[in-house]
């Protein structure tokens, strides 16, 4: 009896502290888009979460996001974003380059996606992770090591999709508030410049297939 008192008071330690990372403070509440930031264990910097609901079904939306070459059309200081390699029909490996504020050296990474699709809510998600040493260094460059994204594509109605863009990124400005500052700022405009973004008719046109999203969903 003690041994399972135990281990439930342990589990319930574990579920707390995993709550507590998950803790969103809102830092920004403007034209439908809030911003959310959290602090977690092991990280330097915070978390932020951008969440908003978008005019379009989800399809409309993942063809935008996954039309490399618009990448900087829409996201924040974006100046390149190339795929370099296809894994397979779910992942892809991207080099990007953005532009960095004053003086600073434009910053450069290479983030590997995995997209998945659930058949049960009709949901997109795409998850990248940084993987710094894929390639060799850029002139003129600083290679960031520590960047995560995830994207969340939820159809709430027929032509209305919530989206929820996370992330964490190590942009190695000096001052912790620069960084911080420069995050929520660069995540506002994304979510901003892709609303922009599905307005094109070209994104519309693509309906994907049940054979397509078969493809995309995990395995158990």
């Amino acid at each position: 009896m003690m041994k399972l008192i135990m281990t439930l008071m342990l589990a319930c330690l574990v579920m707390a502290a995993a709550g507590a990372e998950e803790n969103w403070q809102l830092v920004k509440d403007k034209d439908q888009i809030q911003i959310f930031a959290t602090q977690k264990t092991g990280h330097k910097l915070k978390h932020h979460k951008a969440e908003t609901e978008i005019n379009k079904d989800v399809d409309t939306i993942l063809a935008a996001l996954q039309d490399t070459a618009a990448c900087p059309e829409w996201v924040y200081q974006c100046i390149t974003n190339k795929m370099v390699e296809m894994i397979d029909v779910k992942q892809r490996i991207y080099h990007t380059s953005i532009d960095s504020p004053l003086w600073f050296k434009s910053r450069d990474f290479y983030l590997q996606s995995d997209v998945s699709f659930d058949p049960k809510t009709r949901s997109f998600v795409i998850v990248l992770v940084s993987i710094p040493n894929h390639a060799g260094f850029q002139e003129n460059h600083v290679r960031l090591t520590d960047v995560s994204m995830i994207w969340r594509l939820h159809p709430i109605g027929e032509s209305l999709t919530a989206v929820s863009y996370e992330v964490y990124i190590d942009p190695e400005l000096p001052i912790k508030s620069i960084n911080h500052q420069m995050i929520k700022r660069s995540i506002f405009k994304t979510i901003e410049g892709l609303r922009h973004l599905v307005e094109k008719p070209i994104y519309a046109q693509t309906k994907y297939t049940a054979s397509e999203l078969e493809m995309l969903v995990e395995l158990d």
